[in-house]
């Protein structure tokens, strides 16, 4: 190939970045199952653990016994609604906030045991690797690259915004009567959109073309918590969730049980103020993962109430894959169409490696404190 045609192709590899349907990292699922699982399993085990200290501590004779509810899950109806707004960190090439967003709940719990959750979640982000770095550009069919793609010429926007929907059934039990756990069935279905588009895009894996919804993917799993520290201060738990694709709609090849993995523990200053960290490991198979991708993953924040009913929290998440070399896009590949040198912009497919995120979220919220207990 003479140097001109080179040339030419790697021109119109950069004019595809200017328009490529973005392509970006996974969204922070550890926020949302933490939210939706841990927190309100969370609230339960509080709950049996006070009742439990309580009982156990006696009164002295001759004063009456005070009544005490049965521990456990909260009974009726509960809500849970807030609005936040969101900035993404790092080298990202890309200085402006994200979109924000509404996450709402509602449960109804029909005894101290048995509850029923619906979630909807919005969750941005801005992953790096895809707007800033030099990557190969192939020619298809051509195992050599014939030129490289400056990823900062032309920056692109993408800005992923993610819908959640969790539906999910809680179960307390109280093991030798001391100690309570609970356990979480739970369908989650996710959705989103890359740069304001959709999220179905043409992709490059081993050499050939697909064209996937980055974003679509649903999720069954089945969550076990477990209290390991309970003090007038601090509180922890240890969540473990065997994880299944609901169907396999992209290029996966992996759909045996994968395993979510989450400690929480906060500290309670005062009676308004939390502050809490959540160390989990991840685990992504999303449309164009042909294989799982595993993200340790760090959340921490403070949330403060000004009410029963009212609070706000600030939370930072992040998290890299420990599975993957390379983030973001990896290498550009120019499809060949007979009659049309240079390709078009939509003929161009990148290749994408690990996904990494960091951002900051401020949520300001009314509800049930059992459903996020702050």
């Amino acid at each position: 190939m003479d140097f001109c045609k080179r040339w030419s192709i790697a021109g119109a590899a950069v004019l595809a970045v200017t328009v490529l349907l973005p392509v970006t990292a996974s969204a922070d699922m550890s926020d949302v199952l933490s939210t939706s699982i841990v927190q309100s399993a969370n609230t339960a085990l509080k709950d049996a653990l006070h009742t439990r200290d309580t009982t156990a501590q006696g009164r002295p004779i001759g004063e009456a016994e005070k009544p005490l509810t049965a521990p456990g899950l909260p009974i009726g109806f509960t809500y849970q609604l807030d609005a936040s707004i969101a900035k993404s960190e790092g080298n990202t090439g890309h200085s402006n906030g994200l979109p924000g967003g509404i996450d709402g709940s509602l449960g109804y719990g029909f005894s101290s045991h048995l509850r029923v959750q619906a979630s909807y979640y919005t969750f941005q982000e801005y992953p790096l690797g895809f707007d800033t770095g030099t990557v190969p550009t192939y020619l298809q069919g051509l195992s050599q690259p014939v030129a490289t793609t400056n990823l900062a010429t032309n920056p692109i926007d993408v800005t992923t915004d993610n819908k959640i929907v969790v539906l999910q059934a809680q179960n307390l039990f109280v093991i030798a009567h001391k100690l309570p756990i609970v356990i979480t069935p739970t369908y989650l279905a996710r959705s989103g959109t890359l740069g304001g588009n959709s999220d179905l895009t043409q992709i490059e894996v081993n050499g050939l073309p697909a064209t996937v919804h980055l974003r679509t993917v649903q999720y069954y799993l089945v969550a076990l918590t477990i209290p390991v520290l309970s003090t007038p201060k601090f509180f922890g738990t240890l969540t473990a969730a065997p994880q299944w694709d609901v169907n396999l709609s992209g290029v996966q090849t992996t759909n045996h049980a994968q395993i979510f993995e989450l400690a929480y523990l906060e500290y309670r200053p005062t009676n308004n103020v939390t502050l809490f960290v959540q160390p989990s490991r991840l685990v992504n198979n999303l449309p164009n993962d042909q294989t799982p991708q595993y993200i340790p993953t760090f959340i921490y924040g403070t949330a403060y109430k000004f009410t029963k009913n009212a609070f706000v929290q600030l939370v930072a998440s992040t998290g890299t894959p420990s599975n993957r070399s390379q983030l973001g896009i990896t290498a550009l590949t120019l499809q060949q169409v007979p009659g049309a040198l240079p390709p078009t912009p939509s003929q161009v497919a990148p290749s994408i490696g690990g996904l990494k995120a960091t951002q900051i979220q401020l949520q300001f919220g009314i509800g049930s404190p059992t459903v996020i207990p702050l």
